[in-house]
This record gives structure tokens, C-alpha cells and sequence, in this order.
């Protein structure tokens, strides 16, 4: 029992997303400015640290684990070295990072697909049940034209955006796109309550269309794109130009379609009493203006464009410029965790910042900002690093079919990445969304490191865990015209795992495959189990072996 507890962290990670989503509500409104939960979540990674460090859990070996660690460290360092506005809350939060990157990024040396399938079987329901409840209550509230301020906070419908039961509209958008993806994940691997998913998807769409984010809209635009062009055109013979030219279409008619969406919602919340106080988040005028002048070519129009980019970000360009005025307080080492809002309105002498203002809305500018040169530095290599593991892995996993599961995972953490840039990122414990970025992020790490494993399961009685080809036998022939049999030639357990050697027949062809799975009913016959598993797994590796006999013919 012990050893589940500290050594499988999915008991870890499960009460890190409670932990993480109670962050995301909106406690302040409320006078609750400590989360008590954070002291149990703290002790519990500290405990796993020093037990994953005894039993040699760790990998020393692995870049991306050391780049990002050693930028924990500096960010930690900086936090020390600030005495003049550190205090326990920042400690905590360079803490809660540091666990982060070790705990839920960095997977342990004991890691293996089925562990990983058994966490994702965990993670996916909870989360989607505890943001689907809030996401619903939040629709309710906004239809209702229910809202208030308290605390400096605010809750329900504001204006004509819909913030609801979190502290802030923008991450808890950034949120429902994941938790989409996470549903999107359900669905393809047959969870059960498939049909839930379904409507917890409709439910996040409508928050994101409501809270009026734009960042999350573009996202969930590239989003939908991305699973619209992997389900109807990614096979189809189409010019690169032409594909380029059809997602740019689809990217337009889902803007379009949010923005008369929410113009026929907020119908419900003015026969409520609601009042519309501004005309329109994406202000295409302005953008249209914007782009006029820079078309123009002249210099003199730089501080109005600069002006007029300010007022559509609402304000973001005014906060990057005070944002690195704080970083010149202390810009070799930083200012470490949690100290930028004091430290802006100090710098700024301004008190009138938001309580949300916590950190200065870009992922690099905050990386610079709270960790100094040498943590950007890092972080930015980290970063490069990343785009070319999400590029090897979508090749690895080109003609498999994993590769839609592989997608959603990466657009989970890019998805993240995109809201960074404009808004709460990919640091810190404010919001859910970050910490998922990670995990997944963390996930895709572990998988291209290993040999080509199967993350989907078109059977409701196994769970294949991976799988080894033996052997290969061919003759030229017309593969994909052949009618496949196969027979099954060895069961056997071994480590809480059936082993099923079965060879596949495509005419003169044949392929010999060990599949390991985990069996989720073991009392129906077992040559009725082992031949339905037989079947289902052809369906997975078909493209692989289509692949490899024709890779064989070529060479």
C-alpha cells in the first residue's frame, strides 16, 4: 500500500489537479487568500521526492529534465535572494514549480505505457467531471444574469463576458480547450460514459464562446482545424497551397461563427436585465486601422499603432513596457516567484492594478523577468528543444494509428503555449490549465523515447500495453487487396501481463507480433478473448505493416 502511494504517482498527480483546479475558482471573492489544501499537496511531493530519490526514479541522463530543473533551481535561487519582497507565499510557488517539473513533467524510470494508459484512465474523468460541474454552473449563472464583486473580485457575468465560478475568464478558457482535447482522448479510446463527453465538450464550447476570450477562441480555432483536417483531409490528394488556403477558410467561418453566436446568447442575459458596455472584443476596426498604418510604411505612425495595438490587447503592450521595468530591478537574477505584482505596483506607483495582474502575461517575458538572463536562457533552449521532439514524434508516429492521439496531446500543451503569449501561461499554480500543459508535455517526452506504442484501444475487454514485431516474411504482392488471417500461437503471463505471440497472414505474407495487454474481464473463454484481441489489434497496426512491406520492396 506504501509503496502505491509514493511510488505510482498517479495518486500524486490526482490530487495535484484538485488541488490545482480549486486554485482556478474564484476563492478571492470569497476572503480566501490560502488555499490550506497546498500544505498537504506540498508535504505529499516532498515525501514522493525523497522516495523516488531512494529507489533511483530519477533520470540524470535527459536534457530536457536537466534544462528545465536547472531553470527550477534559478527561479528558486532568485525567490532566496529577493528578501526585500520574498515572504512564504513566494517560497511556496517557486516550491509548487520545482515539484511540477520533477512529479508531473519529469516521468519516473519505472514508467510504461500501461501505467501511463491507467493514469490517463484517472486523470481524463476527474478532470473532466470537476471542470465540466464548474463550466455548467458558470452557463447557469451568465443565462441567469447572476454576477458580483466582492473583494476585489469578481464572479459570474461581467459586462458581457461570462467569468462564472473562476478567478479569471482567460485561463479557465484555456482550460475548457483542453479539457475538449482531454474529452476528444475519452472518446477515441471508448471510456466509459462516452456520451458524457460528448456533452462536456458542447458545455466548454459554449463557455469559451461566452467569456469572450479571444486568445482561446484563435485557439480552439486551430484546434478544431487540426481535428477537421485530420478526420477529412489529411488523407485526400490535396496541393499544400490548397490545404494552407482550406484550414485559413475554416479558421474564419469558426471566428465568424463565435462571434454570432455570442451575439444570439446574450439575448437570454438582457431579457435578464444585462447591459452590453462594449462593442465587440475583437474590435476590428481598430484591427483594420492597425493594419492600414503599418501597410503605409511611415515612421511617423509608429506611437499610433503602437497606441491603437495597446488598446485591442487591453493594455498588454503598457504592461510589457512596466513589466520590464521590474525586470531591471534585478536582471541578471531575477525577482524570483510571486513577487512581480508588488514589485510592479512599487515600480509603477501605481496601486490601481487589477488583483489578477500576477505576472506580466508573455511566457518569455516571464521567464526573464522571475528566473534573470540565465533562466531565459535556459528556458529558451528548453523551448527549441520541444519544437523539435513534437516534430520527431509526429513523424514517428506519421502512419500509426496513434498519430490522432499523439495530436491531441500536443495541441493540450501548444494550446497553453499560445495562451502565454498574451495571457496566464505555463507557469506557476494559478491555473489547472499549466499544470495539464506539463503532464502532456511530460507524456510526449516519455513516449519519444520509446519504441512505437499503441495509445489507442479499439477493444473494450483489454488494454494493450505494447507490442514487438518478431518477424517478417513477404512476397510482392497486392497488400492491400488481401483478405488478413491470423493465428495465435502462445499465451502467457509474465509481470502482470499476457503475452500473445500471433502471426498475421496477408496471402504469402507474414507477420509475427508479441502483444502485451492487460485484460479488463478474464472470465469469458479465453480463445474467444485471445481471437477478438487478434482482430482488434490488426485494425491498430494495419498501417504499420502496409508501411514496412512497402519500405521493404523499396529498399
Amino acid at each position: 500500500m506504501l509503496d502505491k502511494l509514493l511510488g505510482d504517482r498517479k495518486y500524486f498527480k490526482l490530487l495535484f489537479i484538485v488541488y490545482l483546479f480549486s486554485n482556478t475558482l474564484a476563492l478571492g471573492y470569497f476572503g480566501i487568500t490560502f488555499n490550506p489544501l497546498c500544505l498537504f499537496v506540498f508535504g505529499y511531493g516532498i515525501v514522493i521526492f525523497i522516495y523516488n530519490l531512494i529507489k533511483g526514479e530519477f533520470f540524470y541522463s535527459k536534457n530536457h529534465l536537466l534544462i528545465i530543473g536547472l531553470y527550477g533551481m534559478l527561479l528558486f535561487i532568485a525567490t532566496y535572494l529577493n528578501k526585500e519582497y520574498s515572504n512564504k507565499n513566494s517560497f511556496l510557488i517557486a516550491g509548487m514549480q520545482m515539484i511540477i517539473f520533477l512529479l508531473i513533467f519529469g516521468q519516473p524510470r519505472s514508467m510504461t505505457l500501461k501505467k501511463l494508459k491507467q493514469e490517463l484512465q484517472c486523470i481524463i474523468p476527474l478532470t473532466c467531471i470537476l471542470v465540466g460541474i464548474a463550466s455548467f454552473i458558470s452557463l447557469g449563472m451568465y443565462f441567469l444574469n447572476i454576477s458580483g464583486t466582492q473583494n476585489g473580485w469578481y464572479i459570474g457575468l461581467v459586462g458581457t463576458r461570462l467569468f462564472g465560478v473562476y478567478f479569471n475568464c482567460n485561463p479557465a478558457s484555456f482550460l475548457a480547450v483542453i479539457v475538449i482535447l482531454l474529452s476528444l482522448v475519452a472518446i477515441k479510446n471508448h471510456y466509459k460514459g462516452e456520451f458524457l463527453y460528448y456533452i462536456n465538450i458542447i458545455i466548454q464550447l459554449g463557455y469559451i464562446i461566452l467569456t469572450q476570450c479571444r486568445a482561446a477562441i484563435i485557439i480552439l480555432a486551430i484546434v478544431v482545424t487540426a481535428v477537421l483536417y485530420y478526420h477529412f483531409f489529411r488523407a485526400k490528394e490535396i496541393s499544400r497551397v490548397k490545404k494552407i488556403c482550406l484550414n485559413l477558410v475554416m479558421c474564419l467561418c469558426i471566428l465568424s461563427g463565435t462571434v454570432v453566436v455570442n451575439k444570439v446568447a446574450f439575448i437570454i442575459p438582457q431579457l435578464q436585465g444585462a447591459t452590453e458596455e462594449d462593442g465587440g472584443r475583437f474590435q476590428l476596426s481598430k484591427l483594420k486601422e492597425i493594419v492600414s498604418l503599418t501597410m503605409s510604411g511611415q515612421l511617423q505612425n509608429i506611437p499610433k499603432i503602437i497606441h491603437l495595438v495597446d488598446d485591442v490587447s487591453s493594455g498588454r503592450v503598457t504592461l510589457a513596457k512596466d513589466s520590464l521595468d521590474v525586470w531591471q530591478k534585478s536582471p541578471i537574477q531575477g525577482i524570483g516567484a510571486g513577487n512581480f505584482r508588488s514589485m510592479l505596483v512599487d515600480t509603477t506607483s501605481d496601486d490601481t492594478w487589477g488583483q489578477q495582474i500576477l505576472h506580466s502575461h508573455n511566457v518569455f517575458l516571464e521567464s526573464l523577468i522571475t528566473a534573470g538572463v540565465f533562466g531565459f536562457l535556459l528556458f529558451f533552449i528548453f523551448f527549441i528543444k520541444t519544437l523539435f521532439t513534437t516534430r520527431d514524434i509526429l513523424i514517428k508516429y506519421k502512419n500509426k494509428k496513434s498519430y490522432y492521439i499523439i495530436l491531441l496531446f500536443i495541441m493540450i500543451y501548444v494550446s497553453e503555449f499560445i495562451g502565454g503569449l498574451l495571457d496566464f501561461g505555463v507557469f506557476y499554480v494559478y491555473s489547472l490549465s499549466a499544470t495539464l500543459a506539463w503532464l502532456f508535455l511530460g507524456y510526449i517526452y516519455w513516449l519519444n523515447d520509446q519504441p512505437d506504442m499503441s495509445l489507442v484501444d479499439n477493444t473494450n475487454i483489454a488494454i494493450f500495453n505494447k507490442y514487438d514485431l518478431l518477424s517478417i516474411q513477404y512476397q510482392k504482392q497486392e497488400i492491400d487487396v488481401l483478405k488478413p488471417e491470423f493465428v495465435v500461437l502462445e499465451t502467457k503471463y509474465q509481470e502482470d501481463d499476457y503475452i500473445m505471440k500471433v502471426q498475421y497472414l496477408l496471402g504469402e505474407s507474414s507477420f509475427v507480433y508479441d502483444v502485451y495487454y492487460t485484460l479488463h474481464d478474464n472470465k469469458r473463454d479465453e480463445d474467444i478473448i485471445e481471437k477478438e484481441l487478434a482482430r482488434d489489434f490488426y485494425s491498430l497496426i494495419k498501417d504499420e505493416m502496409t508501411n514496412i512491406y512497402e519500405q521493404s520492396h523499396i529498399k
